[in-house]
Order: C-alpha cells, then sequence, then structure tokens
C-alpha cells in the first residue's frame, strides 16, 4: 500500500470523527415546572460542522451509561448548522410539544434534578462535548430549560424552552415572592379618671410598665375599677349645726316641761 493510499485510508477513517466533534449540547430539560419529570426530559443538540452527523451512531452519556440514540422522525443524519431533539420519550415530548416539527431522537435516560455530568461520544466513545450542569444555574421546576450558544462555548443559562430551534433571548419571569401577612397595630392604651361622686365608682385602665418582661402581662392592660362614696364638707357642716339645734331645743324644752316639778317649795311656819 502506497502512502498515498494509507494517508487516504486514514482520512475517511478520521472523517467521521472530524465531523462527530462538531456537534454540541445546546439545550437541556431536566426539571419540568408542573408534573412528573419521568419521560419528558429532553436534550438539544446543533450540528456547527460544515457536513451531516449520523446522529444515530452517537451515544448520550449519562449516569455512568452510554445510551444509544434511535431515530424516531425525520432522518437518522443531522445536516449542517440544523438541531435536533433527543427525547427520553419521544411520544410523551410530542404531547408537550405538538408544534415541534423538527428532527426527534430516542434515548433512555432520566435527568438528575440536582445536576449531573452529560455526554455526547462517537463510536470510539469519545467524548465530543459534555456539561456537567447544575440546579443551582437555574430552569429548576420554574418552566425554563437551560441553554447555551450554538457553538457550544459560553456558560448555560436558564431561558424559555426552544426546542430545535435559536435560543430564547427570554426567561420565564419568577412567581413574586410571597409576602408576610402584616399584623394590625394594637391600639394604645389609654388611663382614664372619673371623679368619684356619691353616685359614681372610679375607673382606672392601667397600661403595664414598658420593662415588664412577661409577655402575657406586656400583652394586656390590667383593669381595675374601685368603688367608693364621699360626702362633701359642706354637708358635714350642716349636719353637725342642725345637730346643735336639735339639741339646744331639746333642752329649753326640758327645762321648761320640767319646771314645776323642780321648784322647791319652802314651808313656812
Amino acid at each position: 500500500m502506497s502512502s498515498l493510499t494509507a494517508a487516504v485510508f486514514l482520512f475517511c477513517i478520521a472523517l467521521p470523527q472530524l465531523s462527530h466533534a462538531q456537534v454540541a449540547i445546546t439545550e437541556i430539560m431536566y426539571d419540568l415546572k408542573s408534573g412528573s419529570d419521568a419521560g419528558r426530559e429532553w436534550v438539544e443538540v446543533y450540528n456547527a460542522g460544515t457536513s451531516s452527523v449520523a446522529v444515530t451512531e452517537l451515544r448520550l452519556f449519562e449516569n455512568g451509561t452510554n445510551h444509544k440514540i434511535i431515530a424516531f422522525s425525520g432522518e437518522d443524519t443531522l445536516p449542517s448548522g440544523s438541531y435536533a431533539v433527543i427525547a427520553s420519550s419521544p411520544a410523551t415530548f410530542k404531547t408537550d410539544w405538538p408544534d415541534f416539527s423538527g428532527t426527534l431522537f430516542d434515548s433512555a435516560f432520566s435527568f438528575s434534578n440536582t445536576g449531573e455530568t452529560i455526554a455526547l461520544r462517537d463510536t470510539s466513545l469519545t467524548i465530543i462535548d459534555s456539561v456537567s450542569y447544575q440546579g443551582l444555574w437555574g430552569a429548576s421546576g420554574d418552566g425554563n430549560s437551560l441553554n447555551r450558544a450554538p457553538s457550544g462555548s459560553g456558560p448555560f443559562v436558564p431561558r424559555m424552552p426552544s426546542p430545535g430551534a435559536t435560543m430564547s433571548a427570554t426567561a420565564v419571569p419568577p412567581p413574586p415572592p410571597k409576602q408576610a401577612a402584616v399584623l394590625p397595630k394594637s391600639a394604645p392604651v389609654r388611663t382614664l379618671s372619673v371623679q368619684k361622686t356619691s353616685e359614681q365608682s372610679e375607673v382606672e385602665e392601667v397600661a403595664p410598665p414598658a420593662s415588664e418582661p412577661d409577655a402575657q402581662t406586656a400583652a394586656a392592660a390590667e383593669v381595675r375599677t374601685t368603688s367608693g362614696t364621699s360626702t362633701p364638707s359642706h354637708v358635714w357642716w350642716l349636719a353637725a349645726i342642725a345637730l346643735a339645734l336639735t339639741a339646744g331645743i331639746a333642752l329649753i324644752a326640758a327645762r321648761h316641761v320640767g319646771k314645776g316639778e323642780w321648784d322647791i317649795v319652802e314651808d313656812k311656819g
């Protein structure tokens, strides 16, 4: 075999490897927003090379296993500059994405919601492209998927899912944060004083001291009700005068009535 023939033979063997090296993972749907993830996960690949790639000759490495890739709809090759989706259940994928009309492949895998390493491998199990995603990157059950540029360079970022199409420029906005319930402010405790009379009682609402450590005492005001009567001073003076007059009148009357009995008659002899 001449050196030229050997070179051509080696080039023909290496050509598929070179073309495979242009396939990149561009989108990962690993955690659905609602419902179970089973059978609904998928990964998007992009052929950035100048020639078609036989995707069915590749392997999807996940959870320590090299999963086979089987054509489901469309050709088993991926043209240059084209996207394809590899789904864990193509039938379920079509249910979730009824408008999808691109190339779809089937494979058996189940992505971790917390993160793991996934890769594309060629026939010799050489890694073509890989990514070790993490749930902290985003798209963790919020309706987004992880995306990156078609060239396979740059970080993955959460974006609105766009299977088989260019990465979306927007992301699903997160839900608004829950607001804590605001308790109404308690009304200040007022102290009321009512002047005591013979017909009224004194009512006093006492607020607990601010430095009181007892939370139960600080939460409620002690209400004390005291009852009593009070007689004005001029009433006492009137009663004393009336008593003195009564005594004087009684004394005069007694002397007048008993005068005949008290007089001493001298016996003149």
